[in-house]
């Protein structure tokens, strides 16, 4: 994902969004479905790195594409409400994962070495609604906003007449009051001269032509708080969720009663450590998944679900700005307060808001830079900040992993100083 935004970027301000979604994301449920199919480790590797190449593509262009059908106040409003999807999305990886690894089954291919089994048959089912978002996808238009800002204004009409009349199902044409669009004020047209480019060295100068705007005076400090918030995000959202399943299945599977979550990692981690001078935990090595992991992870996609909705009715009164720093504030508040907890449920309830409150103002920041950067370059930033986003979940997930079991109680203020950060840079940003 990360080495492939940039280039995504510039083929979504380029060639269209939903001619890049719709190749995209068949890429991906092709490379997916190969992957299923892997034969040995190295094609397993490469089949899933070519998904996150062409995953990379929707997963930052759909913001622009959506948000480019709404009026600049109501932008971000939709992004969240649309952003819900993501908290069914767990819900559903989750449940899909919980019935389908419970299985226990396998199938052998006649005249192959292949051997169908439930892992491989979850493959296919985290296809299917990608299959779906392409072929939907199929019978939408083109965001006007991108013909305009190519100067094909003609067809920018052609698709906003489209949508009055879907919008009006008993008006006519001539009902529909633009007679004529006029372009974009500052928009360049640079269709010709892509067309023009015959050579490699022509392409990235016109790469590096689409991204140098971002750098201008009247882009650049947005565009970097923008990337270096959405690194914060991902840091504590991605970074801190890749190791939600694992921390909580060691903080519900110990075999001691109320302890914070730090001396429950401590304890998982090395089992003959003493909690006191009554309590010896067993050395045995226990290496099943609890059950109530999933069920954790289902209540984790529909708190964000529910969080995305009524974030998009607060965003009304509050504002994006204000709301944003409310969610990255009270995160950091509990990533800090988990820590002094002995209660399981308690502690479990504060990791939940310490990763939702931060996930879900990702959208909002998507939100934000479609609303903040001009059509000819708004791929390409939500592309590169969600590039920076992608490379702090990196980041985070390794932080963790080196320093949580050394030192527990740091790995936590940390990522909690770090959403109280980015809540004091959200405040730069243009209302």
């Amino acid at each position: 994902i990360i080495v492939s935004s940039h280039f995504w970027g510039y083929i979504a301000d380029t060639k269209g969004r939903r001619r890049t979604l719709i190749v995209s994301l068949l890429l991906t449920a092709v490379c997916s479905l190969v992957s299923s199919l892997s034969i040995n480790y190295t094609m397993m590797v490469v089949m899933r790195f070519l998904v996150g190449v062409f995953i990379s593509a929707p997963s930052a262009t759909i913001f622009a594409y959506l948000g480019e059908f709404f009026k600049t106040a109501n932008r971000t409003l939709v992004i969240t409400y649309a952003s819900t999807a993501v908290g069914l999305s767990a819900v559903f990886t989750a449940t899909a994962g919980w019935y389908v690894l419970s299985l226990h089954w396998m199938l052998d291919i006649p005249g192959t070495e292949l051997t169908i089994k439930p892992w491989r048959l979850l493959f296919f089912v985290y296809t299917i609604p990608t299959l779906i978002g392409a072929f939907w996808l199929m019978i939408l238009p083109e965001s006007p906003k991108f013909y305009l800002s190519r100067g094909r204004e003609s067809e920018a009409f052609e698709i906003l007449l489209r949508l009055y009349l879907e919008n009006h199902p008993h008006a006519a044409v001539d009902d529909f009051a633009v007679k004529h669009i006029a372009p974009e004020a500052g928009q360049k047209d640079r269709s010709t001269s892509l067309k023009r480019t015959g050579s490699c060295w022509k392409v990235a100068c016109s790469v590096w032509n689409q991204t140098v705007p971002l750098f201008q005076k009247q882009n650049v400090i947005n565009f970097v708080i923008c990337c270096v918030v959405q690194f914060g995000l991902f840091v504590v959202s991605a970074g801190m969720g890749l190791w939600f399943p694992d921390i909580i299945n060691r903080l519900t599977t110990t075999n001691v009663s109320d302890i914070s979550v730090c001396e429950a990692l401590e304890v998982s981690a090395n089992p003959g450590y003493i909690l006191n001078a009554e309590t010896i935990i067993d050395e045995a090595c226990n290496d099943n998944i609890n059950e109530r992991v999933f069920i954790y992870a289902i209540s984790l996609g529909i708190l964000y679900t529910v969080v995305y909705l009524a974030m998009s009715v607060l965003m009304r009164k509050l504002g994006r700005k204000c709301l944003v720093a409310f969610n990255l504030f009270f995160s950091g508040c509990s990533g800090i307060v988990l820590q002094f907890v002995a209660n399981p449920y308690i502690t479990i309830a504060l990791f939940c808001s310490f990763l939702v409150f931060a996930g879900t103002s990702i959208s909002i920041l998507n939100g934000a830079t479609v609303s903040i950067f001009p059509t000819n370059v708004r791929a390409m930033a939500v592309c590169l900040s969600l590039m920076m986003g992608r490379l702090g979940s990196v980041f985070g997930s390794n932080l963790v992993g080196l320093i949580l079991e050394e030192n527990c109680t740091l790995t936590f203020y940390l990522f909690a100083s770090g959403s109280i950060i980015c809540a004091v840079l959200t405040l730069f940003l243009p209302s």
